[in-house]
């Protein structure tokens, strides 16, 4: 998968996320918009319903079954769910242990 493949998956996480949203709590659906933390639009609970999102999105676009939230990942210093950007790389991270990787133009 590219990196504007992986954006695709996890912008379209964001709009059904948004869907069960009132319309002044919708996630901003860019790159730079803040998932987790201090400056995040989820608690732990959305994050995780976000991440198994988009999961699920990365297997049906792909064919390959990643975990996203494991011990390594809440084991860095910055987490990959502050906001979309980071997670994209950390999807591609994902992948390209898994082989299943295209780095293009926009990584």
């Amino acid at each position: 998968m590219t990196r504007d493949e992986v954006v695709a998956v996890i912008r379209e996480a964001i709009e059904r996320a948004n869907e069960l949203r009132e319309p002044d709590q919708w996630i901003e659906n860019s790159e730079d918009a803040g998932l987790f933390g201090p400056d995040g639009a989820l608690d732990s609970l959305g994050l995780v319903s976000l991440v198994l999102d988009v999961e699920e999105g990365i297997y049906e676009a792909s064919g390959v079954r990643l975990v996203l939230a494991d011990e390594r990942a809440l084991a860095r210093r910055r987490s990959p769910f502050r906001d979309v950007r980071s997670l994209a790389d950390h999807v591609l991270e994902r992948l390209e242990e898994q082989g299943a990787c295209t780095r293009g133009p926009s990584s």
